[in-house]
């Protein structure tokens, strides 16, 4: 039996990034392998469930609830991605599949959409995956020099797709007057705020 360390299982509205306002079923896996001084997340509690469990509970959720996306996130849960994979056979074809990842494990599906936000080493991440069609950058901004190395990757691999820019959360009017202040530099990119936080949402 192939089990996996599961955090959490919640349905609610997607809060950040390039699905905002999106109804999801969300699979929070335990454990990440960075220490991001100002994370957000409570993954201190964690069931061990089998994957043929989670993909019932999940399924339910789903068709109860009438949602066709669902959003695996963590932590990290690339750390448990040979799980994930055995997972995501069992959930059926009409369902999107979103991973939100730190990048720092390279893995690569391309069944699956991808929304990377790079926290460390952000240039490796960045050039590993910024080729594929079905993956997103999201940069947390807490300062102008996270601004400029946006800016320089952008400019380096000559990447036209959107960029979404998150302030941090406890930053976030100054670090939009910021990314407003920086227009002229930037290009093609779009402001992600942590919507589901200021609606008291989950």
């Amino acid at each position: 039996m192939i089990e996996i360390k599961v955090s959490e299982i919640f349905t609610s509205f997607q809060g950040e990034g390039p699905y905002v306002g999106t109804p999801a079923t969300f699979l929070r896996l335990y454990g990440c392998n960075l220490d991001c001084e100002w994370c957000d997340t409570d993954i201190s509690t964690y069931e061990i469930l089998s994957v043929d469990d989670v993909a019932e509970i999940l399924i339910t959720q789903m068709e109860f609830n009438n949602i066709k996306t669902l959003i695996i996130t963590g932590g990290e849960p690339t750390l448990q991605m040979e799980e994930l994979k055995r997972l995501i056979k069992e959930i059926p074809d009409d369902i999107k599949i979103q991973i939100e990842t730190n990048g720092s494990i390279f893995e690569y599906i391309p069944e699956i959409e991808y929304v990377i936000s790079p926290k460390e080493d952000k240039e490796r991440v960045f050039k590993n995956y910024y080729n594929y069609e079905n993956t997103f950058f999201k940069f947390v901004i807490t300062s102008q020099e996270d601004l400029d190395e946006v800016i320089a990757l952008k400019e380096k691999y000559d990447y036209e797709k959107p960029i979404w820019l998150q302030g941090e959360f406890s930053k976030d009017a100054e670090m939009a007057d910021l990314i407003r202040e920086n227009f002229p530099r930037l290009k093609n990119i779009k402001l992600s705020v942590q919507t589901h936080k200021y609606l008291n949402q989950r």
